[in-house]
């Protein structure tokens, strides 16, 4: 499941990384890498976004549709548009997300 919404979130769901149309390999792997270092951190605020219970600011009230890389992603959107404080976490606790 990891692996499908990972492309997901590559792809479409997220970054769009096709839409660069890079073609050089030495700037592809440089885009890759800072997307990828950019991915670990946004699911590590989506998984805090889940741990400190304020998933309903970006996600439905009664079920959870968003992937955890997307509840980062839209919480971070939330805070710079309400000039709120971004969380500052850097390393997701896989162990916490598994109990939720």
């Amino acid at each position: 499941m990891w692996i499908e919404e990972l492309f997901g979130d590559l792809k479409g769901h997220g970054f769009d990384l096709e839409a660069t149309h890079l073609q050089h390999f030495l700037r592809l792997s440089r885009l890759t890498l800072a997307v990828c270092i950019l991915y670990v951190w946004l699911v590590a605020v989506g998984e805090h976004t889940i741990a400190s219970h304020q998933t309903d600011a970006v996600d439905r009230h009664d079920r959870r549709d968003l992937s955890v890389f997307r509840l980062g992603w839209d919480f971070i959107e939330r805070c710079l548009a309400l000039d709120d404080p971004i969380p500052l976490t850097f390393v997701p606790n896989f162990c916490s997300v598994s109990g939720s």
